[in-house]
């Protein structure tokens, strides 16, 4: 394989169906800063694949026949600095949770345009997360439940900034747009981020959109 250039985002593809793999692999491979560096068909050669290659980011299916919320931890062990992005037809809120939970940085179902394979690719690389909005919202109705007086002790420590900034991340804004938004520089906005996912004791922005989601479920409407 010809070598990759240092500024391209390099990418393992990882699906046991080999025509889906094949059009995924042409879908992110479409414009210039992608690159499908190696492919595979089970969850044991993603993590063989991954430690060999160390690439930057890995489209693993949830659901072949030895993968599992398990491989998705070896693959992190592996090479702790990957970004997992599951590419799935699972809609199941468990399967979603057991993943986030894991580590993954993105959960994407199988019905994802090429070009916005691509902007979650590129996404996830900048640092974010990704989790469809109809998904949050899903998560969101199994949550809304659970919270509770902690929620209002958690409420009382944000800054009147920091609020702001979840309640924004919670309608799925970027950190740019949210920046606009407030008429601060995106550094700011992960300034802020930064404290409040430590209060929120989250670990990413798909977790803290959750919490703030049941939190203040005015948000969702």
């Amino acid at each position: 394989m010809a070598p990759v250039a240092a500024d391209m985002i390099r990418v393992v593809v990882v699906d046991d169906h080999p025509m889906f793999r094949s059009g995924l692999i042409q879908a992110v491979s479409a414009e210039g800063d992608i690159s499908v560096v190696a492919e595979g068909d089970s969850a044991n050669e993603a993590v063989e694949l991954v430690r060999s290659l160390r690439p930057d980011i890995v489209l693993l299916d949830l659901h072949m026949s030895d993968s599992g919320i398990a491989r998705v931890r070896d693959i992190l062990l592996a090479h702790p600095p990957i970004r997992i992005i599951i590419v799935t037809a699972s809609e199941n809120e468990t399967d979603i949770t057991q993943a986030l939970e894991a580590g993954v940085s993105g959960y994407v179902l199988k019905g994802a345009t090429g070009p916005e394979m691509r902007g979650i690719i590129r996404s996830v690389m900048g640092g974010e997360n990704y989790l469809p909005k109809d998904l949050v919202s899903r998560l969101f109705n199994v949550l809304k439940d659970s919270s509770g007086p902690e929620d209002d002790a958690i409420s009382a420590s944000l800054s009147r900034q920091e609020t702001q900034v979840l309640h924004l991340l919670a309608r799925g804004l970027s950190n740019r747009e949210i920046g606009d938004q407030l008429g601060v520089t995106e550094r700011t906005i992960k300034f802020h981020l930064s404290n409040a996912f430590a209060k929120l004791k989250v670990r990413n922005r798909v977790e803290a959109s959750m919490t703030a989601l049941r939190i203040w479920p005015d948000l969702k409407s």
